[in-house]
């Protein structure tokens, strides 16, 4: 009977000494999550945390938390959550989903030489080359990817272009339309014939459509805002080309706009339909978790779990997790390479994709 006891508070002294041994690494991870922005941030949240979940978030010794936040698409609780991260000692944020949050995140870390800011989607061309605690997996706004939208533009002899965008994303809107209007000058168009916001209105915006010539309509907005006014451009018979951003690629684009967005163009560097093993594989385990398709921002969400579990494995010091990522430089996607330059920013190859029977597909790389 004594050896049975000693034995149990062997067990227990030794169960708690493993215990102690553990450590833990929590992850933040912020983005907007409800209201109308909310679909971007779950696709990405979702294909995150399959990455997670495929290592039963431990690596080595290490339980891995993370911590989830809702940004609401709203700087002030940006900042919030930012600053409740930082109080907390939450040194590796993943987030936001839109350049205007991240700018206000990147704000707080600003003097945090420790932390790590990490986005899916944030490619605002004013975090380009610049020397921070900061990465991201989007190609930032640049003349290469917008290689096939030129081949487009010349080949359909778009010269006048109606711009609308939402202003509560506009460190994203004005990337889209400095390179987008250089693009428009430099192969013999005009400046943007109109800006508008979508904070006008729809009605506005139509009055405006209607008394403007244009060759093509270019929407930079989330994918409820994106759709609902296609919808009201085709019910009011305009028939102009359409040009929706990336940011409203995501599943319930066609929910929400149904037959009105046939023949929408799109500029992505996804395709659904690829045959690659890797995308594939992702695609079937996403769907048996979560019952849906995976979006390209649910692949990009994966994609930078993936990263970051690679480099975890060599070093949980996130003062120094950013050189350890850039070491490597070249990343195996899901759909081909990501590589990284020395800045943390990242270039792949982008192609124009048309809406077709509820299907974008590709129709110029």
């Amino acid at each position: 009977m004594i050896k049975f006891i000693l034995l149990c508070f062997t067990i227990i002294a030794f169960t708690s000494c493993q215990d102690k041994n553990k450590e833990e690494l929590k992850i933040g991870f912020v983005a907007g999550l409800t209201g109308k922005y909310s679909s971007l941030g779950s696709d990405i949240r979702d294909g995150f945390m399959l990455g997670f979940d495929e290592i039963n978030y431990k690596i080595n010794n290490t339980q891995i938390k993370i911590v989830q936040r809702d940004d609401q698409q709203d700087p002030k609780v940006a900042k919030t959550i930012a600053k409740e991260f930082i109080k907390n000692d939450i040194k590796l944020i993943v987030g936001n989903a839109t350049s205007s949050m991240t700018r206000v995140t990147l704000d707080e870390l600003k003097n945090k030489k420790d932390f790590l800011l990490a986005s899916v989607t944030a490619s605002a061309s004013e975090f380009t080359k610049i020397d921070d605690n900061f990465i991201r997996i989007q190609v930032e706004h640049n003349e290469k990817r917008y290689g096939a939208l030129k081949k487009y533009i010349l080949k359909n002899k778009v010269k006048k272009v109606f711009y609308i965008y939402d202003k509560n994303n506009l460190n994203y809107a004005k990337g889209y339309l400095g390179f987008f209007q250089d693009i428009l000058v430099h192969t013999g168009g005009e400046k943007f014939v109109n800006i508008e916001t979508i904070q006008d209105g729809y009605e506005k915006i139509i009055s405006k459509l209607k008394e403007a010539s244009f060759d093509m309509i270019l929407i930079v907005a989330n994918s409820s805002d994106t759709a609902n006014l296609i919808q009201h451009i085709r019910i009011e018979n305009i028939k102009k080309r359409v040009l929706i951003s990336g940011w409203a690629n995501t599943n319930d684009f066609v929910e929400f706009g149904g037959k009105s967005v046939e023949g929408v163009l799109v500029s992505s560097g996804y395709y659904k339909y690829s045959k690659e093993k890797a995308y594939l594989d992702f695609t079937q385990k996403f769907k048996e978790k979560y019952n849906q398709e995976p979006s390209v921002f649910s692949l990009q969400g994966y994609e930078l779990a993936k990263i970051l579990i690679n480099n975890l494995n060599k070093t949980t010091d996130i003062s120094k997790l950013k050189d350890e990522i850039l070491k490597e430089k070249v990343y195996h996607g899901l759909q081909g390479d990501i590589t990284f330059d020395k800045y943390g920013d990242v270039n792949r190859k982008y192609s124009i994709m048309e809406m077709k029977n509820g299907k974008f597909e590709k129709i110029i790389d």
